[in-house]
């Protein structure tokens, strides 16, 4: 198991190396400023909340969140989704979990080759994030 330092130092060089391109899924939120705070908890860039903002964006390297305030949101019916490719599914997952806040689950590997996990927003929107399985290295009799 790594250690929370150990994670949080992956999920630092992750960032950083994102190419800084991309495009932004729409996040519906009812409380502009919780989500805000719920997002920069996680690592994102968050832009300044200032009152009355009906709209706010998130960045986690090249992927960025557009947040807009949806007052009659129904989180079991209006709520959104968007995939994350990162390039350790299980570090991110770690260090998500280590900031205490709710949501996120434990890693799986997928029939297609994917280790992933997701993370569902206080809106009931969803980040499903993966990478490749990694191959175990196995010693092969010479």
């Amino acid at each position: 198991m790594r250690s929370a330092a150990e994670c949080a130092s992956t999920f630092k060089r992750m960032n950083e190396r994102a190419p800084k391109t991309g495009f932004s899924p729409c996040f519906p939120v009812k409380d502009m400023r919780a989500a805000l705070a719920h997002y920069q908890q996680l690592g994102f860039e968050v832009m300044p909340f200032y009152e009355g903002a009906d709209w706010a964006w998130a960045r986690f390297g090249a992927a960025e969140l557009h947040l807009y305030l949806k007052r009659d949101h129904d989180p079991a019916r209006t709520a959104a989704a968007a995939d994350l490719a990162v390039e350790d599914c299980d570090a991110l997952e770690a260090f998500w979990n280590a900031t205490g806040l709710p949501g996120t689950s434990d890693p799986y590997d997928t029939p297609y080759g994917s280790r992933e996990a997701v993370h569902v927003d206080l809106d009931n929107n969803l980040i499903r994030f993966g990478s490749p399985v990694k191959r175990r290295q196995t010693a092969e009799a010479g």
